[in-house]
């Protein structure tokens, strides 16, 4: 970000959405239900809850932050640098270690599954290209960052439309009223709850369009975010509102999914039930509710400079990169263990933090080709 004006609760935010997806992800190996790369034999509904609630929000969160920093490096760059900057810390990346550091995991998973190759016979298939899980080709965690570059070009042109000194005039008096920012959520509830029944997941970039419809709006918010801070000054005026609506969104869901009610579990044809798509939309505005709750709070609390934050705000795209490749290399080995589950847990949390941060603060901070490789920005020779 830029030198001058530091949004210090906007790196507060993103540290804290990374760090939410490490627990989310140690999470993964204990909860009940939800399959993953590296399961224990025992597991637990609370934590599958804990998960669900950060599931709701924090790639959203992730999504709305960047959109907000890359509206700051577009505002320091031409577009055509802004672009290959882009391309420089977010592509070339995700390709090198999509070969480096996701392989691993998905050999892993063959291993607990039961298969018995070795590495070499088993990237002799990565490298076939066929897509995970029917084949043993994915760049599975880094799905985010090729999602992001795209959502970033896509920004461009919102861009450059809001700085159009009449049109920026006109948004800056709509958005002077109180909940406005309601009315784009509204919006853009509206695609994503009719394309998430057509076009399920995939994390393959190409044909993942309800998830395109979901998370490029909580960029475009970024945007508008930070091109309009009487927004920003609002969430956090009303952030007790906006936190009474997460609680209540939350529970409303929760009732619904313990209860049963779910339209999918009630009807054999939910997909034309009118219902199910009311359930979708209430699904997507507790998202937004809990990212404006986490702008309002951090807004308030977290703008201060701190030397842990210049650091955390340093390290989290690496720590991103390298997390899940350290997890689920660990767990494939505590798994198989006979020790007590919630010790398990505890090491695994425990253990996966302080190597992914000694991996990082040993063999990547220092040097600068490795720090490029990991996207970051060169060091200051002193």
């Amino acid at each position: 970000m830029d030198n001058k004006i530091r949004f210090h609760y906007i790196d507060f935010l993103r540290v804290i959405a990374i760090l939410m997806m490490f627990i989310y992800h140690i999470n993964m190996i204990f909860v009940a239900e939800n399959d993953w790369h590296i399961k224990d034999n025992s597991s637990s509904n609370v934590l599958m809850e804990v998960n669900y609630w950060m599931s709701s929000f924090r790639m959203p969160l992730l999504f709305l932050v960047s959109g907000f920093i890359s509206t700051i490096l577009l505002e320091r760059f031409s577009k055509r640098n802004f672009v290959f900057q882009r391309f420089e810390r977010l592509i070339i990346p995700t390709i090198i270690w999509t070969f480096i550091l996701v392989a691993p995991q998905i050999y892993f998973e063959r291993k607990l599954e039961g298969s018995n190759f070795t590495y070499l016979q088993f990237y002799s298939t990565f490298l076939d290209f066929k897509w995970y899980p029917l084949g043993n080709f994915h760049w599975l965690h880094l799905w985010f960052v090729p999602y992001l570059f795209f959502y970033n070009i896509l920004s461009i042109p919102l861009i450059s439309y809001l700085n159009k000194e009449k049109i920026h005039k006109r948004l800056e008096f709509f958005f002077e009223k109180n909940y406005s920012i309601l009315l784009i959520v509204i919006i853009a509830i509206l695609p994503y709850t009719f394309l998430a029944t057509r076009f399920p997941t995939t994390h393959d970039l190409i044909n993942d369009w309800g998830r395109h419809s979901f998370f490029i709006f909580f960029v475009f918010v970024g945007v508008l975010l930070f091109k309009f801070q009487q927004i920003l000054e609002h969430l956090e005026d009303k952030r007790r509102f906006y936190l009474r609506l997460s609680v209540l969104s939350i529970i409303t869901i929760n009732v619904i999914r313990w209860n049963g009610l779910e339209p999918f579990q009630i009807w054999e044809n939910w997909i034309e039930k009118p219902q199910t798509y009311i359930y979708i939309a209430i699904l997507n505005f507790n998202s937004w509710l809990w990212v404006f709750t986490s702008l309002g709070y951090g807004r308030k609390y977290l703008n201060k400079k701190s030397k842990i934050l210049s650091y955390c705000n340093q390290a989290v795209y690496p720590f991103y990169i390298l997390h899940q490749t350290v997890i689920v290399v660990l767990a494939y080995y505590v798994v198989q263990t006979p020790d007590n589950t919630a010790f398990k847990y505890v090491f695994l949390l425990i253990s996966c933090l302080l190597l992914t941060i000694l991996i990082y603060h040993l063999f990547i901070r220092p040097y600068n080709p490795i720090r490029k490789i990991f996207g970051m920005k060169k060091t200051q020779k002193k």
